[in-house]
């Protein structure tokens, strides 16, 4: 029976997801009547956000009929988004050398028609990281992967979206050690 290898992408886009949720979860501050937890019955349907507002979100969940609040199709779209990652994502080579990990973390542009641009690294742990967390960003560009955009009152506007990716060292899937001792 031949072995079974797990990818460590799965592993790294469960844990992006885990980083990511928290950063990119809409707040609910401009609530009017308020539960407990300080959001509007409004806010909760909408992921947090007053009506009409909508942060963007990945492509692949709009037409799930189960999903039929604006938070759960944003934690469906992050499941897709890491789907991609899982699929894009290569742990560079010199970060790999080295046995070093760390948090890039790339922001973009969400135009109004979907579209992502103008690609910035914002936090960069080095050894080629920050430069791969863009590069995955522009392979979206290149894939005409069409995001749901933001909507504020409604209409669709272009918003930033500060993406964080975690890396880690590959690991040996039979052992769990990094190559290399570490």
């Amino acid at each position: 029976m031949p072995t079974i290898h797990r990818h460590p992408l799965p592993i790294l886009a469960a844990l992006l997801l885990a980083l990511a949720l928290p950063l990119l979860t809409p707040s609910c501050k401009n609530a009017s009547s308020t539960g407990k937890d300080g959001a509007s019955e409004d806010q909760k349907k909408t992921g947090g956000l007053p009506p009409g507002d909508r942060m963007p979100r990945f492509p692949g969940c709009e037409n799930i009929p189960e999903l039929r609040d604006e938070e759960s199709k944003f934690r469906c779209s992050m499941e897709e988004l890491m789907t991609y990652l899982g699929k894009e994502l290569k742990y560079p080579e010199e970060a790999k050398a080295k046995g070093t990990s760390g948090r890039a973390v790339v922001q973009f542009i969400v135009q109004a028609d979907g579209y992502t641009r103008f690609v910035e690294i914002l936090e960069d742990p080095g050894d080629g990281m920050g430069e791969e967390a863009a590069r995955m960003v522009r392979q979206m560009q290149a894939d005409s992967i069409r995001w749901v955009p933001g909507t504020r009152a409604g209409k669709p506007i272009d918003l930033p979206f500060n993406l964080p990716v975690q890396f880690d060292p590959p690991r040996d899937p039979d052992t769990g050690k990094i190559p290399g001792g570490r």
